[in-house]
């Protein structure tokens, strides 16, 4: 008895899996039908979406216009002369020099250039002193100016270095080619024993502040680095000078 409940019970669970697997089938076969007919209308739909976009309407072939002519070449305008930069005649030797203004101050775009007893062309050559200037001492360097012109002390340098970035960037802008018009040549300096060093390196021009009897400060540019180093050196070596005119 037992085995036949058991049997009857076996024919009744496959009976009822049967039946749920062809109502999955169903379903499954249902889903993939509806998919299939709304891709076919979809695409149906985007084809006639294609046809309107690619079909030129004949009114509007009929209404198109050829692009307008060229218009005619300027009249060649002569060209105005060239403006000279600012320029500071030396008159006790003629010599000329760029200046530039920042902030009502006049400062020399080029190293000064007129010859003392205490100054110096790099390696002892004058070709070099028509390229970058003179090296001084720095007595030399505080009377040496033009009429009219001094020595820049630690005040208004800061002031020139803060205009063109501060003491990490402005030195980009002074090197020769930068943004400003210092045009800083890579002078060198001269060493009071006899021997020049650093020219196409540094440059380096004095302060008018003074530190002690035997030192006094200057300012230093590189080639390789593009911030403007404040330091004091002894008085007797020679570097370059920039003079900024008189208020």
């Amino acid at each position: 008895m037992k085995k036949t409940i058991i049997f009857i019970v076996i024919i009744l669970l496959l009976i009822a899996a049967c039946v749920y697997y062809s109502c999955m089938q169903r379903e499954k076969f249902e889903q993939e039908k509806k998919e299939a007919v709304a891709e076919a209308v979809q695409s149906t739909i985007d084809s006639m979406n294609l046809c309107r976009v690619l079909e030129v309407p004949k009114q509007q072939v009929q209404a198109h216009k050829p692009p307008p002519p060229p218009p005619p070449e300027p009249k060649k305008v002569q060209a105005e002369e060239p403006v000279e930069p600012d320029m500071l005649t030396d008159e006790r030797d003629g010599q000329q020099y760029k200046i530039f203004e920042v902030e009502d101050d006049w400062w020399m775009g080029e190293n000064l250039n007129f010859p003392t007893q205490e100054s110096w062309c790099y390696d002892v050559q004058e070709s070099n002193c028509d390229k970058w200037g003179r090296l001084y001492t720095w007595k030399e360097a505080t009377i040496t100016c033009p009429q009219g012109w001094h020595l820049p002390n630690d005040q208004e340098w800061s002031k020139l270095i803060n205009y063109y970035g501060g003491v990490h960037y402005a030195g980009k802008s002074f090197k020769v080619g930068g943004s400003s018009p210092f045009n800083a040549f890579m002078s060198g300096y001269y060493y009071h024993e006899g021997s020049f060093g650093k020219v196409g390196v540094s440059a380096y021009f004095w302060s008018a502040t003074e530190q002690n009897n035997d030192y006094a400060s200057f300012k230093g540019v590189y080639s390789t680095v593009d911030n403007v180093g404040t330091y004091t050196y002894i008085k007797i070596d020679g570097m370059s000078v920039r003079c900024v005119k008189d208020r």
